[in-house]
This record gives structure tokens, C-alpha cells and sequence, in this order.
């Protein structure tokens, strides 16, 4: 007959035998690994990267972990590739004789996964053998997934100037665990009622969003304009229309709306999952074509729009008495702007001439923390200069996509965004310029 507790015994006692033989195997590997990889530590790290500001550095946790673990090194050139990616993806985001610095949470998973990418050949990698919890314990930069954890927002309330406050969106693509807020929403307080600025992404974070509005004041909110017809923008809108407030958009981004909202919808559904419950494709209440001013009680704040830029639908709401400019996706700070292939940046630049024209003390702009005009300038209108000239010139010589492809642009490498939209913007500007 089986011994039933003989067989369990032998089973447990070859599962330990086995976990330790793994451990010790591990362990081996780590010791080994160390003695064949190039390392550095968060002090010669720092002052590498005052030498070599756009240094790769690259995480191999994943969202989740990051999230979890409390973010991120904020450098000007981040990228998360997780561990099981890492072998997959390492190409499109490193040559072979490129120099960067692989790191995770404690430094072990990064150890052995820069030992793997050295035996590919990638033999100027370094390990960062601190890792996030050394930089984090050094109090060096870092940011986060999620800065507003008590939250659907990614941000918390930021004060302007009396009455004007805004929540800055995480400058990044979507991403579930930032709930899709990568854009900036705003609100203004008046006398008598609220106007809000972007319904936001889906109707979980419009509520959310009105609660932390409702912490500052109890005036109803009676409008939301959208800055355009993408989907962090007006997606929220059917939680609003509960409240009683009424969606005010340029007429352009109401067509937008009714043409290609159902597309949004889905996208942003597939995003979200749970955190888009509730969330409903509503139409635009309210219409206009060049302004439209809003009296808040004692508070004026004026609709504008400016003619074609990043999309055609781009509007700004500006606060003449303050000088305070929400310029929504017509001015970027912190990561590159985005060229769709509708964008004609001629014609962009044409609208910023009318955007300064305004003479705003301070700028919200689309994405990006709140500025003045030098800095959305820098990194719009000049981006956009710069890129158009660039592209002439090549355009002149009879030169190619290849070619416009080598431009230089050290000088926007660090804006978050770029690896995911510097390549596409130099295309498509070119693909538009064939044609001017």
C-alpha cells in the first residue's frame, strides 16, 4: 500500500532540495555576472549624466512594478522596457555601439538582464547596481505613473492666481494607470458659477475631477470647453451634462465629433477598461466660430480661436483681466508636440502670431507644467521653425526622407515624447512640404 506520508515527505524534501539548488544556481550567476559587466553607482551616475545629459537610461520593471514602487528616474532620455520585452525590443531603442545604463528597483533583475544584452553584443551597457531605491534615497528627480494616488487625476489642483487653477496631466501617451489625464484640464471660479476647461477622458475622471473642484468651491459648474475633438478632451462630457453644465466647443471640433468620436471612443474603452465605466459619446451644446465670452461673475474668460494648428479644431480660453492664457495642444511644454497628418504647420505658425499677439504673463499650456510665453515658444513655434527649415533645405537639394531623418534635433531630444514622436513629425512635415 502507498505511503502517503512517506510520499509527501519526499516530495516536499525534493522541492526544497530543488528551490535551493535554484538559489544557489542564481546566486552563482550574480557573482559571475558582476565580475563581466561595466556598473556604475548613483554618484558617478549623476555626474555622467552632467557629461552626457541624453544618456539612455532604461528601466526593465514593468508599468505595474513602477507604479507600484513609487515611479521613476525622471532623466531627459527615460525608457521602460520590461524585462521579458528586453531582448525583443532592445533594437529599436539602442545600437549596438551606443552607451547606455540599465537599472530596475534593487539592482539584481537589471544585473543578469545587462549581462544578457552584453552577450547580444550591446558591449557598452551599464548596469546601475542601485537602482530606483538608490536614486530615490539620494532624493535625485524622479516622477511617477501616478502623482495623485487618492485620485483618478494624475495631478493634484494647482493654484494660478485667484479663481484660476488647473491640473497638470502626466506628459506621456495614455496610459491606464494615469487614467488617460495627459492632458491639462483647468477651472474657473467666479462670483456666481464655474467654467471648466477639457471634460477629460472618460466620465470616472470627470467625477473625480469635480470633487476636487467641489473641495474649493460650491458654485455649480455651468460650462466645459473643450480644447478640440480628441478624446481626453471631451470624452467626460456626459458626466458634466449630469451636473447641468453645458459642452461648448469651436463648430470644426463639433463636426470632429460627430465624425470620428465613435473611433475615439473605442480607443480610449481598450485604454481604460474598468476606469472608463460610465463614459457615453454626448454632443457638443454650444457652438462658436472666431470667440465667445463667458461672465462667471467677476470673471470674464473668452473663448478664442486662432485658425488651423496642431489639430483644426484648437481653441484657448483666455482671461483678459489676468492676462492668463489656457492655450490648450496650440502651445507645449515639457514634451514634443505631436504633427498629425492633418496638421499644416504653416498654418500653425500662422495661428501663434495671433497667440502672441494676446501678451499672456502665464501660459497653460496643452500638455506640460504652467509657464510663460518664452518657454512654450521655445519648444513650439521654434520646434516648428526650426523643423520647417531644416526640411527646406533638404527639399532644395532635391534630398530624401533619409536624409531628413539625420536632421539634428539635440536640442528636443529631451522632451518626453520624443523616441515616440520625433521620427513621425520629421515625416510627416516632410510628406506635407513635398507638397506646399
Amino acid at each position: 500500500m502507498l505511503n502517503i506520508k512517506a510520499l509527501i515527505t519526499s516530495l516536499f524534501l525534493s522541492i526544497s532540495t530543488a528551490t535551493i539548488i535554484h538559489a544557489v544556481e542564481v546566486k552563482d550567476l550574480i557573482v559571475e555576472a558582476k565580475k563581466e559587466v561595466n556598473t556604475i553607482d548613483t554618484k558617478a551616475l549623476v555626474k555622467l549624466l552632467k557629461e552626457e545629459p541624453n544618456l539612455q537610461i532604461i528601466d526593465v520593471r514593468n508599468k505595474e512594478e513602477i507604479n507600484k514602487d513609487g515611479g521613476y528616474i525622471k532623466t531627459n532620455n527615460y525608457t521602460n522596457i520590461s524585462r521579458d520585452k528586453l531582448e525583443f525590443l532592445i533594437a529599436e531603442y539602442a545600437k549596438k555601439d551606443e552607451r547606455f545604463v540599465v537599472h530596475c528597483l534593487d539592482g539584481n533583475r537589471s544585473l543578469l538582464a545587462t549581462k544578457t544584452l552584453k552577450d547580444m553584443g550591446y558591449k557598452n551597457v551599464i548596469w546601475y547596481k542601485d537602482s530606483f531605491n538608490g536614486w530615490n534615497k539620494a532624493g535625485l528627480k524622479t516622477s511617477s505613473l501616478d502623482k495623485y494616488p487618492n485620485s483618478l487625476l494624475y495631478n493634484k489642483i494647482e493654484k494660478i492666481a485667484d479663481g484660476v487653477y488647473t491640473s497638470i496631466g502626466i506628459t506621456a501617451p495614455y496610459w491606464y494607470e494615469s487614467t488617460a489625464h495627459n492632458n491639462n484640464l483647468g477651472f474657473i471660479v467666479g462670483n456666481d458659477s464655474v467654467l471648466v476647461w477639457n471634460a477629460g477622458s472618460s466620465y470616472l475622471l470627470a467625477q473625480s475631477f469635480h470633487k476636487e473642484i467641489q473641495k474649493i468651491t460650491d458654485k455649480p459648474v455651468k460650462y466645459v470647453v473643450l480644447e478640440n475633438s480628441q478624446g481626453h478632451a471631451m470624452l467626460g462630457s456626459n458626466y458634466w451634462k449630469e451636473q447641468g453644465a453645458q459642452i461648448v466647443a469651436h463648430e470644426i471640433a463639433k463636426k470632429e465629433i460627430e465624425q470620428k468620436g465613435e473611433w475615439v471612443f473605442n480607443r480610449l474603452k481598450k485604454v481604460l477598461r474598468d476606469k472608463f465605466d460610465g463614459t457615453k459619446l454626448t454632443s457638443v451644446d454650444k457652438t462658436f466660430k472666431e470667440t465667445m465670452s463667458f461672465d462667471l461673475g467677476e470673471k470674464i474668460v473668452e473663448t478664442k480661436y486662432f485658425g488651423y494648428a496642431h489639430e483644426h479644431s484648437d481653441i484657448a480660453i483666455w482671461l483678459p483681466k489676468e492676462k492668463i492664457l489656457f492655450a490648450g495642444d496650440l502651445a507645449f511644454n515639457n514634451r514634443l508636440l505631436p504633427i498629425f497628418e492633418i496638421t499644416e504647420t504653416d498654418k500653425w505658425l500662422e495661428a501663434w502670431e495671433k497667440v502672441e499677439e494676446l501678451g499672456a504673463n502665464i501660459v497653460i499650456p496643452g500638455h506640460g507644467d504652467v509657464t510663460n510665453m518664452a518657454t512654450v515658444r521655445k519648444y513650439t513655434k521654434d520646434y516648428l521653425v526650426y523643423l520647417r527649415t531644416e526640411i527646406e533645405k533638404i527639399l532644395d537639394e532635391d534630398g530624401d526622407l533619409t536624409e531628413a531623418y539625420e536632421i539634428n534635433m539635440d536640442k528636443y531630444k529631451h522632451l518626453d515624447t520624443y523616441k515616440e514622436l520625433g521620427r513621425q513629425n520629421i515625416a510627416r512635415t516632410f510628406k506635407r512640404m513635398e507638397f506646399e
